[in-house]
């Protein structure tokens, strides 16, 4: 028997109330979910006017001294690996970077009230203390764009305001990829906000590439990797913030000493 086309199947919503139909056919659609592994493109034009209001701010605030500026390639994928005293090393190390910095930050940033700023300037999260396959993946696809990725390779601030053991996520990026990381030193940004315009220091190292002793990349690679790259970070500051690396520099290149930008 052919069935009435006037009829309601069984699946409609016969036994629900007039008004529960009525609510379920204009019921928005739930919006989809952001994914945070995919960093945002901040504008071009809006990430410049950020950076130039951030060079006015950062004149009134603080002396800021840059070494080593002219190692930043002007294309290409590069690894920006410096060690970590505060927060403002965030904002200070690639704003007198003519290209923009996409960083690897702590997945706390992207729950707090900041994290539509984070978001909005490009970083991506990474879940500490675990291994990140996400977040690994994500940095090698910035990468693959010829992009710059910071990653701090502490994993987070220092607290004593010296240097902290390196963790293996950079240089596991680094040995699969490929491309070459720039240590980066910097120091007196400690004080920044908590003194009155306080020298700060940042010197820029040149790239060095990091590669594996055989086919495959193993956990002793990774270790000499980064201890190789925390080395050169100590080699660039003054005695008192290497930390755990005191003594541990030796071999490695002293940096050039030719200020190219200081304020």
């Amino acid at each position: 028997m052919m069935q009435n086309v006037n009829e309601t199947s069984p699946s409609d919503n016969s036994g629900q109330p007039p008004q529960a139909v009525q609510a379920e056919k204009h019921a928005k659609p739930a919006k989809p979910q952001k994914n945070l592994y995919e960093p945002y493109n901040t504008p071009p034009l809006m990430y410049e006017i950020l950076r130039r209001i951030g060079f006015i701010v950062v004149a009134i605030v603080i002396r800021l001294s840059l070494y080593g500026l002219s190692n930043v390639p002007g294309k290409g994928p590069l690894i920006l690996a410096p060690n970590h005293l505060d927060w403002t090393d965030i904002p200070l190390i690639p704003l007198h970077i003519p290209r923009k910095v996409v960083y690897m930050a702590k997945e706390e940033w992207f729950r707090g009230k900041i994290a539509w700023l984070i978001r909005f300037l490009g970083a991506f999260p990474v879940r500490r203390g675990e291994a990140d396959r996400q977040a690994l993946r994500a940095a090698e696809e910035q990468l693959k764009q010829g992009k710059i990725l910071g990653i701090f390779p502490e994993g987070t601030r220092s607290r004593s305001h010296t240097m902290a053991k390196g963790h293996a996520g950079m240089a596991m990026i680094a040995l699969r990829t490929g491309v070459p990381v720039m240590p980066v030193a910097i120091w007196g940004s400690e004080k920044a906000l908590k003194e009155f315009r306080p020298r700060v220091t940042i010197r820029y190292g040149e790239p060095v590439i990091l590669k594996p002793k055989g086919i495959k990349i193993t956990r002793q690679d990774i270790d000499d990797a980064t201890d190789q790259v925390m080395r050169r970070i100590a080699s660039m500051l003054p005695p008192e913030y290497r930390g755990v690396y005191t003594g541990e520099s030796a071999g490695v290149p002293a940096p050039e000493t030719t200020a190219e930008d200081s304020k």
